[in-house]
């Protein structure tokens, strides 16, 4: 338990939200891609949730909270 709430705390500095938007805008692209691709609506919707966390990220890094 103890390693979840240090990762929790980690997360929320600006390097965590930095580093995990990275990576949500990395996995957009690569899914976005297959979906356009294959044409799946699960594709589309994993790429969209991720759209909406990598911008959640953005306003939380900018605010710094």
């Amino acid at each position: 338990m103890k390693q979840l709430e240090t990762f929790q705390q980690w997360h929320h500095t600006r390097l965590g939200r930095g580093i995990f938007l990275v990576l949500e805008l990395v996995l957009v692209y690569v899914l976005g891609s297959r979906a356009i691709d294959t044409g799946s609506w699960w594709e589309y919707l994993g790429t969209t949730i991720l759209v909406i966390a990598a911008i959640r990220n953005v306003i939380l890094l900018i605010k710094g909270k």
